[in-house]
């Protein structure tokens, strides 16, 4: 072993920057087929968040109190917010899981006018005002709001914390459970209170947990939307009669906003329209309607991600296929190139089966080195699906011997000694 080892190690200084090429090359490839993996792992992980919601179509609701003059006289009728109550209760009596209610209000959150809140006020990507924002005491922020239904419906992972429980989506009078987006993670812990106003109401918000990067809900209007710098909220049912007549005006505008969700059917669109019509007459609410039945986002997201499977394999196979001949390549001239150094070996009596085990040592410690190099880094600063990405390298390291070997072995099957040495003169 050592005498292999100390052949291995001659062999790489003797052509020293060749080997450095050839290291770097077979790193190069490492750190690609990294790439592809967590390119592949994500892909993955959108599609089997969204393989429960496979062949269903997304019918958008909408109440019908247009123009304002008819929403303020909806909204001054003395039982107008037990019609939206038990309409919204109905709704999801009706549809149960079916009814996802998931909306994009933004919150306003007390905070002082560090720059490093930009990126998480509302309208930071359409170029909103940040330097007016920024004079404000409370800065409008990016938030979701989601009933149960739809937060069982999209499972949301966390990286910390606890995700809602089923009282969570009752008021109780004093702070409200919000999940943070994973870019909120170095500003808040677990347990912390934010002062915020929903709808101009001053609320207390109390961190329960943070979800896990690059998570994404949708719904009709939004195909992709990720919660890393948005403030996830429950969807809050009011059961108290309110005190005050603010407060009676705020449980109103939000309940308008909790009957427009969106029903995940994989019914016939006239049983949809008949079950809704159900829930319309047993409410005693008219003004309901379906703005629009679209299976096109769910079928878009489908076909993205199957065309971006496609591109991922022809991309990594033809990575693969050029590093793997390159690095052969290399492989082979440097066996050429070694034509001397064998000759003096067999001359002092090795034999052709030792020489080959000296350059398929070789092959190992070249080609392993860099994969375990990439693979401990991978490990402290990724580790994601770390034992698939182990054997995924493990396989590869077994592909890049086999390759690079295979030419050697059938040049010492062919090869004489006689000529060798006539070669090596």
């Amino acid at each position: 072993m050592n005498m292999i080892l100390r052949e291995v190690w001659e062999s790489l200084k003797r052509r020293k920057w060749f080997s450095v090429l050839i290291a770097i090359q077979i790193t190069a490839l490492f750190f690609i087929g990294t790439l592809l993996f967590l390119t592949h792992t994500r892909i993955e992980s959108k599609s089997d968040r969204l393989q429960p919601l496979d062949e269903l179509t997304l019918y958008q609701l909408s109440d019908g109190l247009v123009p304002d003059s008819k929403l303020q006289a909806f909204l001054e009728q003395p039982d107008s917010l037990d019609q939206l109550k038990t309409l919204y209760q109905n709704l999801e009596a009706q549809f149960e899981e079916r009814y996802i209610y998931l909306f994009n209000q933004m919150i306003e959150v007390k905070l002082g006018d560090d720059q490093k809140w930009d990126p998480f006020f509302h309208g930071y990507e359409q170029g909103a005002p940040i330097e007016r924002l920024k004079k404000r005491s409370y800065k409008p922020m990016k938030a979701v709001q989601i009933n149960e239904h739809g937060f069982t419906r999209f499972s949301i992972p966390l990286s910390k914390g606890a995700g809602f429980s089923s009282e969570d989506f009752h008021y109780n009078g004093n702070t409200i459970p919000v999940l943070l987006g994973a870019k909120y993670e170095p500003f808040y812990n677990v347990g912390d209170e934010i002062t915020a106003k929903y709808i101009q109401k001053d609320l207390t918000l109390i961190v329960q947990g943070f979800i896990q990067p690059d998570t994404f809900v949708f719904n009709y209007n939004h195909p992709e939307l990720y919660l890393d710098r948005y403030i996830v909220m429950p969807a809050l049912q009011f059961d108290k009669i309110p005190q005050t007549e603010a407060d009676e005006l705020f449980q109103k505008r939000h309940y308008l906003q909790l009957i427009n969700g969106t029903i995940f059917s994989d019914e016939e669109p006239y049983v949809v329209r008949r079950d809704l019509e159900q829930v319309k007459k047993v409410s005693d609410f008219s003004d309901m309607q379906i703005m629009g039945a679209n299976s096109d986002t769910l079928n878009f997201m489908f076909s993205a991600i199957q065309v971006n499977k496609n591109l991922l394999k022809i991309m990594a196979g033809s990575l693969f296929l050029v590093c793997i001949l390159s690095i052969s390549i290399l492989m082979i001239t440097k066996f050429q190139d070694n034509y001397r150094n064998m000759a003096i070996h067999l001359a002092s009596g090795a034999t052709l089966n030792q020489l080959f085990s000296y350059f398929l040592a070789e092959i190992f410690f070249m080609v392993g080195l860099p994969g375990l190099v990439v693979t401990l880094l991978y490990r402290q600063v990724i580790e994601v699906s770390f034992g698939m990405y182990t054997l995924m390298n493990t396989m590869l390291f077994a592909v890049i011997v086999l390759i690079s070997a295979l030419p050697l072995y059938l040049q010492f099957r062919k090869l004489e000694i006689s000529s060798l040495l006539k070669r090596s003169e």
